[in-house]
């Protein structure tokens, strides 16, 4: 059967939450959701905790900043958190957990972040590339001084 699209791409709503704070690093929060929904924030607290539980510690080193974000997207069948922190200056370790119908955070086997989230990512990429890779650039208080909010 040749590949077709289903789910043609509509815009979610993507809004920014504020810095969260965990064994010394500092991680932009953003959620998404479906058009004509609300985000049920209760639902992403026990994915939120299983995923900070994956950063490395200590938060500060030589090569890491002890910045980077979180990304809560409440999907259509299944919900998402992606954490990722600036590491080795330049590279972004990701780790992704997922819930689906059944209730029940997990670590993500196949399951992969999606476009929606790639919109955050590629935003937080160009962030710390101007802030703190670039001199002048403000640093780390100046990446954690930039959010993004959708297009």
């Amino acid at each position: 059967m040749p590949f077709r699209v289903t789910r043609p791409y509509a815009p979610r709503p993507v809004a920014y939450r504020g810095v969260v704070e965990h064994l010394g690093y500092r991680l932009k929060r953003y959620s998404i959701w479906l058009p004509g929904e609300t985000f049920a924030e209760a639902r992403f607290r026990a994915g939120r905790g299983l995923a900070l539980s994956a950063v490395p510690e200590p938060a500060v080193t030589a090569e890491r900043p002890g910045v980077g974000f979180l990304v809560e997207h409440q999907g259509r069948d299944m919900d998402f958190v992606v954490v990722a922190w600036w590491d080795r200056e330049n590279e972004l370790p990701v780790r992704i957990i997922v819930c689906d119908e059944h209730g029940g955070w997990r670590p993500a086997r196949d399951e992969s972040f999606c476009v929606w989230d790639l919109q955050v990512i590629a935003a937080e990429r160009d962030a710390y590339v101007e802030t703190v890779l670039t001199p002048g650039g403000g640093g780390v208080e100046g990446y954690l001084g930039r959010s993004w909010a959708g297009t």
